[in-house]
């Protein structure tokens, strides 16, 4: 794609370039009216073509004399002053090479006295012009380049947000889980040390990923059923689980520490917060372009579980997803029934990690 606007741009400067050739051309046909407008038209690309050699020097001097950061009257002292030079250089070189292959001809041919003023107040015409050019092109140029930081500097600032929202819930998540072996210690101090060595694997598969904010689903899962594990060692029948993942979706990029939240808020406040326990339903499907979210727990008797779904997992989740996705993902809580509480995602398909 770059390679073929450079083509575009090349091709449009080499057009202009010959456009301006023939115009020049027919500007000195007219002024000296006593050379066939062939010769007019050899001696015009003599002059423009090594005006486009100058047009180098002219390039620099844009580029080290910003219009922004300098004081306007050295600004256009100094252009003034290198139009004067750089117009007489540039007729200097050009009548230097008519000079070596034409010799004294030169002279005869062209009235070189009686064109060469308009020719100089020419050149330093094309000077401005030029430079008018590259100022216009230098300022897109940085225009485009700072379009460019800060897009970059907001998605540097978007992935520190969501990895500093990622952080915040491990410390969240070991809270509980060290709350629910403390539970278990005086009860049960075999069951205890499962629930500690299940609770140290599972801290460190959540380090591996500290660091990541997409992973595939595999793995998101996979921290689910190791909570999951260690829940289950505390809560035994209580705890009914059913998962519906769609397989094909394992190896799809997944947002890292967005099911499990989900899933401990719904122990949390589904299961243990009631006598006879209940079920937490996980269902992760594709529609269309999309990866459809379902996470529910269903309990027999009236749990605690926060009615309006604005708990600190719930709301770090949200903010998170609002960072990564915009406006293009869906969100839905349904608290109708006091027995049953359900969290509804929708998010793009993005494909395999790495």
């Amino acid at each position: 794609m770059k390679s073929t606007d450079k083509s575009r741009n090349i091709f449009w400067v080499i057009l202009l370039c010959n456009i301006w050739v023939l115009f020049y051309a027919l500007v000195m046909y007219l002024q000296v009216g006593e050379i066939p407008y062939w010769v007019a038209l050899i001696a015009s690309a003599n002059y423009n073509y090594l005006f486009g050699l100058v047009s180098i020097f002219i390039w620099q001097i844009c580029k080290k004399i910003p219009f922004d950061q300098t004081k306007k009257i050295l600004f256009f002292s100094f252009h003034f002053i290198s139009a004067i030079l750089l117009s007489a250089l540039w007729l200097f070189i050009c009548y230097g090479f008519w000079y070596l292959s034409e010799g004294k001809k030169i002279f005869e041919q062209v009235d070189v006295q009686g064109i060469i003023g308009w020719q100089f107040l020419f050149g330093m015409i094309q000077y401005f012009f030029v430079a008018g050019i590259f100022y216009t092109i230098i300022y897109h140029r940085n225009l485009k380049q700072k379009k460019i930081e800060q897009a970059e500097l907001k998605i540097l600032m978007r992935d520190a947000e969501l990895k500093a929202l990622k952080l915040q819930m491990n410390p969240h998540f070991l809270f509980n889980s060290l709350n629910s072996i403390n539970a278990l210690v005086t009860k049960d101090a075999g069951l205890a040390r499962k629930m500690i060595a299940q609770l140290s694997e599972l801290l460190r598969m959540s380090l591996e990923s500290h660091d990541k904010l997409m992973i595939p689903l595999k793995e998101e899962l996979d921290l689910v059923h190791k909570y999951l594990a260690i829940e289950k060692i505390r809560f035994g029948d209580k705890m009914i689980v059913q998962e519906d993942i769609d397989p094909g979706l394992l190896t799809k990029s997944f947002p890292a520490m967005l099911l499990q939240p989900l899933v401990e808020n719904a122990v949390k406040h589904g299961i243990a917060n009631t006598r006879s326990g209940g079920t937490i339903s996980l269902s992760i499907r594709q529609s269309d372009q999309r990866i459809v979210g379902i996470v529910i727990n269903e309990t027999s008797d009236e749990s605690l579980q926060p009615k309006n779904g604005n708990g600190i997992s719930i709301n770090n989740i949200r903010q998170r997803l609002d960072r990564m996705y915009g406006d293009n993902y869906r969100w839905h809580v349904d608290a109708s029934d006091k027995n049953r509480f359900k969290i509804e995602f929708e998010i793009p398909l993005t494909g395999k990690v790495g």
